[in-house]
């Protein structure tokens, strides 16, 4: 049980660390398709409960915390900087630095690789990295000609000048608009994008379904045998806060390829790929892993899982193949270590579309496509299924944007704890044309 103590700066008490980030627990919230069960709670709510419970699983002195990162795609308005907000929130020691990052769908991985790398510098650091999304409680934004009458009115300064600016008011100004979904440099969703990958990689409809009945399969074994126990903490969901939610609620145990061939394409109708089934769920959920330097780690009687080895972020041409990153980071980061695909035991590759990771699994294979990235005639092979996603992915589980990387982090150490595998690899594209990868090694 974590414990609260008064804050200390402790001027020159600190030992230089190892320099070797590790992992050393995880915890989140349940994922639930957005616009339900989480609906009244928001970004803070769901971040603060999770950091909460990781640290009611750790038995360490709270104030040794050094720093909590969150990753947040749609920000709310109110908690911009959630990170901060919850060591406030939860009484934290004031001390705790905390910061708020945006880079897309692997935003949370990218708070993890932060905080291994602060480490790596030297610095004996101990961080809480993870993410959080509520799109349930997307922030709503108005048009410019409604901002513009509302400051006009808020400058006015008698009934004349109030009578002139809502004279200028037109209906449209008024109509509300969500964040946008589609990318500012090629005005294309996700999807879009998606569907551009499958026809580029020749990836059918056929297979697309087959992948995402593949995870559904996958989550539900997993779900029902307790996998999931371990990373899940309860949420209590408010206003009511009277029955715990224990478990996630996207996963299907009734789909099949007759049922998921049924639905109609989702984003470029009607001849498109891509339906809702075979793609990741609008999602709200929060996650948090614990990385530490490895020599206060063991100081403070804590038993490192997982060392993070190495870390690989590559950007590609968003008018090509959006999401095709981890299909460049993941040969990166195995020749530098001098690794083969046969070396790594369990892949977590993220599932924002099935066409995505199998687009990226066919490139993988593709001498056409190496020789295109990487002037080299031999491709890095092909990844087995029985190594990739082995208790589903995000097309079951869900997709909490700037939660989900944190979520494959701690589903991947806890995998290689429990058979007791030496590599594993999670691999995540992103908006914008990104892609983290992060390399892990069992210490347990």
């Amino acid at each position: 049980m974590a414990t609260h103590k008064k804050a200390t700066f402790r001027l020159g008490s600190l030992s230089q660390g190892s320099g070797k980030p590790v992992i050393v627990d995880g915890a989140r919230s349940p994922f639930v398709r957005s616009f339900g069960v989480f609906a009244d709670t928001d970004s803070l709510e769901l971040f603060s409960r999770t950091v909460s419970g990781c640290l009611r699983r750790v038995d360490m002195d709270v104030s040794e915390i050094d720093e909590i990162i969150a990753g947040s795609v749609i920000p709310q308005i109110k908690n911009p900087n959630v990170a901060r907000d919850t060591i406030l929130e939860l009484g934290l020691p004031s001390h705790i630095h905390g910061f708020t990052l945006n880079q897309a769908c692997a935003s949370s991985l990218q708070s993890i690789m932060l905080a291994a790398k602060t480490i790596a510098y030297g610095h004996p650091h101990i961080v809480l990295a993870g993410g959080v999304e509520s799109l349930s409680q997307v922030p709503i934004s108005y048009s410019a000609g409604a901002r513009k009458t509302l400051v006009a009115l808020s400058r006015a300064k008698n009934i004349a000048m109030k009578w002139r600016a809502l004279r200028a008011v037109k209906l449209h100004h008024w109509i509300p608009s969500p964040p946008p979904l589609a990318e500012p440099l090629t005005g294309l969703t996700m999807g879009q994008h998606g569907e551009i990958m499958a026809q580029k990689n020749d990836i059918s409809r056929k297979d697309q379904d087959s992948f995402a009945l593949a995870s559904h399969n996958k989550a539900y074994e997993a779900q029902k045998n307790g996998i999931f126990d371990r990373e899940i903490i309860p949420i209590w969901p408010s206003p009511r806060y009277s029955d715990a939610l224990k478990k996630d609620n996207i996963i299907r145990a009734d789909s099949s390829l007759e049922k998921l061939a049924r639905l109609p394409s989702a984003f470029s109708r009607p001849f498109g790929t891509l339906t809702a089934g075979n793609s990741s769920p609008l999602t709200d959920g929060a996650s948090v892993t614990l990385v530490a330097d490895e020599k206060r780690a063991k100081a403070l009687g804590l038993k490192p899982l997982a060392e993070i080895v190495d870390m690989e972020c590559v950007g590609c041409d968003p008018h090509d193949q959006l999401l095709i990153g981890p299909a460049l980071a993941i040969p990166r980061l195995l020749k530098r270590h001098r690794l083969k695909v046969s070396d790594i035991q369990r892949f977590e590759i993220h599932e924002a579309f099935a066409a995505q990771v199998l687009s990226c699994l066919r490139a993988m294979d593709s001498p056409k496509f190496f020789e295109k990235y990487f002037g080299e005639s031999k491709a890095l092979g092909r990844i087995d299924d029985d190594r990739i996603n082995v208790n589903g992915g995000a097309i079951a589980i869900g997709h909490p944007f700037g939660a989900s990387g944190s979520r494959l982090v701690n589903s991947l150490v806890f995998e290689m704890q429990r058979h007791q595998l030496e590599y594993g690899m999670v691999a995540m594209c992103a908006a914008g044309g990104m892609a983290g990868c992060l390399l892990l090694k069992n210490i347990s």
